[in-house]
Formats: C-alpha cells, sequence, structure tokens
C-alpha cells in the first residue's frame, strides 16, 4: 500500500496536472475565439463538476464551507477550490 508520502506526492503531482490542463484548456479557448460564458456553459454541458454537498451548500449561502467540503471531496488547493466553486456560482 502507497505511504503517506507517496500519496502527498500523488496528489500533488495530480493537482499540477490539473492546472496545466485549465491551462491549456483556457489557451484553446481564447485561440478558438470561445469567451468565458460559453466556456462555462460547455463545462456546465460535460457533466457535474461540484460534488452535490457543494450545490446544496452553495443554495444555502454556506459559500466557504463549500470550498472546504469541494477540497475535501477532490484534494483541490485552495485557490483552485475557491476558483471551482466561484465558476459553479457564476453559472447559476
Amino acid at each position: 500500500m502507497f505511504g503517506k508520502s507517496q500519496l502527498k506526492t500523488q496528489i500533488a503531482t495530480l493537482q499540477e496536472d490539473k492546472r496545466a490542463l485549465e491551462s491549456l484548456v483556457q489557451e484553446l479557448a481564447r485561440r478558438a475565439g470561445i469567451g468565458e460564458a460559453e466556456l462555462l456553459h460547455l463545462r456546465s454541458e460535460i457533466g457535474p463538476q461540484v460534488p452535490e454537498e457543494c450545490r446544496r451548500l452553495v443554495a444555502e449561502d454556506k459559500i466557504i464551507t463549500a470550498i472546504k467540503v469541494y477540497r475535501e471531496h477532490t484534494g483541490a488547493g485552495l485557490v483552485e477550490a475557491k476558483d471551482a466553486i466561484d465558476r459553479y456560482r457564476a453559472s447559476l
């Protein structure tokens, strides 16, 4: 089984990969002339990215708790989790 250190390393690598992919998506969208609003719409069409518990917390206006729960569910860092919740709120 993996040790704590190995898991932390794997999580950090996955988070870095995700950030790199996000940057690539942003650049491709820019080159294709896709605006932020359309990109948000496209993201919402591909399926839920925000856990249901976070959606409920946002609906209850418990934004900080939603960010915390998002981090727990996804392993995201603080900035990444806040951005995800902010994008979700903007899409409502």
